[in-house]
């Protein structure tokens, strides 16, 4: 049979192996023919076959970015809609950049700022309802955090909203001061209540799909994951309106409480294409370390009257999780504090116990801090850790402050997860950062900030090598999707997602690796991108 394309490198990481070997991938249609020697591919050639010879550039996988929420955050791509306050360093700052976006965009409905990082606050204040009512006394304003777990907004965004001081609360998301008034705050599953505020019309969402799709191309990533939280209105009729438009796979993942046997159906029924697929199930069970909200073992050192909490009824939780492995349905559970991956490894033990091992794999998001004791049970139950590299990186300063010195030695314990034989899947969690994956391998393999903080890495025996991390990014994260026999590898018989690299990530210094970028991205066996 006759290539459509052959690709040819001294570096082709087919993630089989650990290291690049010289071959060429064969490519017909959306399918790899095989990955094959120089002097094999001829057979494969013809008067129509494009060769592409990229010399010692890094052939591989396209990236899965296995962790983001497409469906709630593509509009952050278009700079006329919100304002990114990264940098800010004081409450004043991000309302100065706010007050200037909103005066260049006296249209908007709402001032609507994005990626605040409290970690970066040098004054220490958590904005409130007040505090930002006198910069914002005549229109609404909504701040939201890098971690995507809060919101803080003004008196005329709650008004929006809807939000009352009676508005049910069974989660306690709802900020509110000493008289029970709003102060403006709303964490976790309360923050999902303000999406509605700043929802565009599909038109404008559908312009905002082609940017996203287009800058995910130009990342070298080819399928991208879109789990629950996806914003005020359900994404996915506006993915199937567009499917033929995709240049980038999207496996989606509904919210667990809302699962039924026959919804799942009607998803797998509708949603069942290479490019569009309904993929399983997700859910929250806690929050995030700088709010207190993620559920710990024991109490924060900085705030020791505080364990964090489940932010939904844990055993309706554990009911739901049940049911849905009875019909065969996969669950990705959010787990940030130590407390909540314990008791989401007990949830997925006693379901195979009560119903057996499902064909489908499990996985828990984040796990940032995990017991020791824990560290097994991920290989022992086949649930796949979902953790995203990048995020390490925040921390490095900060995490101490939470947890206490013995505690902190188990943030983000990726090496100790994968020598136990589990697999680790990575992701962006786009926006809490950006969906380029050099940015989570670099982290991965250095677990330093970009400028090299700290020296030798925070918990540097947590690293792990070039080969795991591009392998997070690929194999791992197919096993999320749960198609892993169709992408992640470049093999015989799998789809033709394909990404070429500037240069060889295995022979530049650790550094470089942060100034590398895709020359080419192929999808189903398309080229959906190239570098001029």
């Amino acid at each position: 049979m006759a290539a459509d394309y052959i690709l040819k490198s001294k570096n082709v990481f087919t993630g089989t192996d650990d290291v690049p070997c010289e071959a060429c991938v064969i490519v017909s249609g959306d399918k790899i023919l095989d990955v094959v020697s120089a002097d094999e591919a001829e057979q494969y050639q013809d008067g129509q076959t494009t060769v592409i010879d990229y010399g010692d550039k890094l052939i591989l996988p396209g990236f899965l970015d296995s962790h983001n929420h497409i469906g709630m955050c593509m509009d952050m791509v278009d700079e006329s809609f919100c304002i990114d306050v990264t940098g800010c360093t004081c409450f004043e700052e991000v309302m100065g950049a706010m007050k200037k976006f909103g005066e260049q965009h006296p249209d908007n409905k709402v001032v609507y700022g994005v990626n605040l990082n409290l970690f970066d606050m040098n004054d220490g204040f958590i904005p409130t309802r007040e505090a930002m009512d006198r910069y914002f006394p005549d229109r609404p304003a909504l701040l939201w955090t890098w971690d995507m777990h809060t919101y803080y907004a003004n008196t005329k965004a709650i008004e929006l909203a809807g939000i009352t001081k009676d508005t049910p609360d069974p989660n306690n998301g709802i900020g509110k001061d000493a008289n029970g008034e709003l102060d403006g705050s709303f964490n976790d599953e309360a923050a999902f209540m303000m999406q509605k505020v700043v929802h565009r019309p599909d038109e404008e969402r559908k312009n905002a799909l082609r940017i996203f799709m287009k800058k995910l191309n130009e990342c070298g990533v080819t399928s991208v994951s879109c789990q629950y939280p996806c914003g005020a209105v359900k994404p996915y009729p506006l993915y199937k309106l567009m499917e033929d438009e995709l240049t980038a796979r999207i496996n989606f993942f509904t919210d667990l409480f809302e699962f039924t046997p026959e919804n799942a159906e009607a998803y797998k029924k509708e949603y069942n294409s290479p490019m569009l697929q309904f993929s399983g199930l997700k859910v929250l069970l806690d929050g995030v370390l700088t709010v207190f909200t993620a559920w710990m073992l024991e109490p924060y050192t900085n705030n020791p009257t505080v364990k964090g909490f489940p932010s939904i009824p844990k055993e309706k939780m554990k009911e739901k999780i049940f049911e849905a492995v009875q019909h065969g349905y996969n669950v990705r559970v959010h787990t940030i504090g130590d407390q909540a991956v314990r008791y989401a490894l007990d949830v997925f033990e006693e379901a195979e116990k009560k119903y057996g091992k499902i064909d489908r794999h499990h996985a828990m998001e984040h796990i940032e801090n995990i017991n020791p004791a824990d560290i097994p049970r991920f290989a022992q139950l086949g649930v796949i850790a979902s953790m995203q590299l990048r995020h390490a990186i925040f921390y490095v300063d900060d995490a101490i402050k939470y947890v206490g010195p013995e505690r902190v030695k188990y943030c983000f314990n990726w090496r100790s997860i994968l020598d136990t034989g589990a697999i680790i899947g990575t992701g962006s969690d786009y926006p809490v950062s950006y969906f380029n994956p050099m940015l989570g391998i670099h982290a991965g393999v250095t677990r330093t900030q970009d400028d090299g903080h700290p020296e030798g890495g925070w918990i540097p025996e947590q690293r792990i090598t070039l080969a795991e991390c591009i392998r997070a990014y690929t194999y791992g994260s197919a096993c999320i999707f749960n198609r892993e026999s169709e992408l992640g590898t470049l093999e015989k018989g799998k789809l033709a997602d394909i990404t070429v690299l500037d240069r060889n990530l295995f022979e530049i210094p650790t550094h470089e690796i942060l100034e590398t970028k895709p020359v080419m991205t192929m999808t189903g066996g398309k080229i959906v991108f190239e570098r001029s």
